[in-house]
Parts: structure tokens; sequence; C-alpha cells
């Protein structure tokens, strides 16, 4: 069987979400690489108005971390039409989280070889000390994720993965999900070696599943709940019912890599 993915095609933890919301919604962003021609439903300007505000505020910490004069992008995060950057970039210059250090690499990609395909992660901070890797990760969500929803998530086992690999000694690795809105509740996730190996076994899984797969096979989903947010509903014929958090997060989180340039 003629394998579907293009050559080199790097996996990240957008399409594996992708694919787990929907396998039909991979194969025309990833594999065909449709635009999606038709507003959409639940897509409202609040949920475009939510990924610009997101990746403003990711901008102007990657700013704050280069070394740009805080209140220089202070007055950046002031002039902004979005209120809540302004009151969110300011929630971080006050959090434990706004300390510089030289082993720290913001908005650094890294890939990996698992089975002989490729696996990218592009970290919001990443922190390399002498006996742990710290991961940082920006997030402003309406609503406080559950802890146990952030730790099955596939961008934990992703990152947390693809960080392992980046030093030869172990390491403690800890991911650090810091919450705009709720700048008092960061989800600090300790990540084990056995957390690590199933990780592996389960995004090795997922890949091979995703190769192994025919064109036939990439369905849509039966949950019409995952259809709410998506930009292909127009190829679908569907709306979507009213959507969840679950499913509002996870194509922000798709829309906002696709801005910052995670996509393939």
């Amino acid at each position: 069987m003629t394998e579907l993915l293009p050559p080199g095609f790097v996996f990240h933890q957008s399409n594996l979400q992708a694919f787990q919301n929907c396998r039909f919604s991979f194969l025309l962003r990833y594999v065909r690489k449709l635009p999606w021609p038709a507003p959409l439903s639940a897509r409202t300007n609040d949920f475009e108005k939510d990924l610009a505000a997101g990746s403003t505020l990711h901008a102007l910490i990657h700013q704050f971390f280069l070394g740009i004069d805080p209140e220089l992008l202070v007055s950046c995060a002031a002039n902004y039409p979005d209120a809540r950057v302004s009151a969110w970039f300011a929630s971080f210059l006050a959090s434990p989280y706004a300390k510089q250090s030289p082993n720290q690499l913001t908005e650094h990609s890294t890939q990996i070889t698992l089975n002989d395909s490729l696996l990218l992660a592009k970290f919001d901070l990443i922190t390399l000390e002498e006996d742990m890797i710290k991961i940082c990760d920006w997030k402003t969500s309406r609503v406080l994720p559950k802890r146990q929803f952030l730790e099955e998530r596939i961008q934990t086992k992703v990152y947390s993965l693809v960080a392992s690999r980046m030093s030869q000694s172990v390491r403690l690795i800890t991911m650090h999900y810091w919450e705009a809105a709720f700048p008092e509740h960061p989800v600090i996730l300790e990540i084990s070696d056995t957390q690590l190996r199933r990780y592996e076994l389960e995004i090795a899984d997922l890949i091979s599943r995703i190769r192994s797969l025919p064109e036939a096979e990439f369905k849509r989903t039966e949950d019409p709940r995952r259809c709410s947010y998506c930009e292909y509903q127009s190829y679908c014929l569907r709306n979507g019912s009213p959507a969840d958090e679950e499913s509002f997060q996870d194509w922000f989180e798709i829309g906002l890599s696709e801005i910052q340039g995670q996509e393939n």
C-alpha cells in the first residue's frame, strides 16, 4: 500500500490532536492541504478575537525573554484593542515566571526521530537546569482546565518526550501550564520515567496508526461537538452541536499553532 503521508511529514501536537478530534479534518488540513471556503457557524468573532489576543500575548512574552524593555512591551500591550492582553501581560510580569536566565530557550523548536518518524515540539519556554528540564506553556483559556485534562493532553506527552531527548543525562521534567486569566493557579506536572515510557509508546502507536490507514479510513468524527469549531465544516455539510470547553480548547490550540507557524 502506498503511504498517504508525504515523505518527511512532521508530526506535532497540533496535527496529532486534530487526528484525535476528527480523522477527516486531519486528511483535509495536513494531507490534502485544502483551504476552508465557507464561514463558520460556531467560530464566531469571539473565537477569532481569542486567537488574536492569545497570539499577541505569546509574542509579548517571547519579546520579554529576548530582552526587550518591559516598559516598551507594557506600552504595546496597552495599545492593543483587546484590553485583556494588557491585563494578561501585567499578570505575567507579576508572576514568578517573568525571570530571565542564560539557560532559557524561548519559542524554541526541536524535533526528534520516533520509530523513523519526525516528531516536533515548539516550546513557549524551556529551561535546561542542572538537574531539571522546565517547560512553560502560556495559556489564555476562558475556563481553568482541570489537572487531569492537562495530564492526558497530547501536548503534555509530546513536549515531555521531546524535551527528554534534549539531554544525555537523566533530569526531572516539569511542565508548567500558566493561565493568563488565572495567574495564581498554574498547573505544574512532574513527569516520571514511567510516564515518559508510556508517552513514547502511546505516541509511537498513534503515529503508526495514522501512517497505516488507507484514505478511506480517515472518516468524519461521530461526535458532533467536535465539529463546532472545525474550519472544515462545509466539506461535511455539518454545523456541529453546541461545543464543550474541551472541544473549544482543542481547536483553539490548533488555530494558535497555525498562527505561530508550527503547522506543516
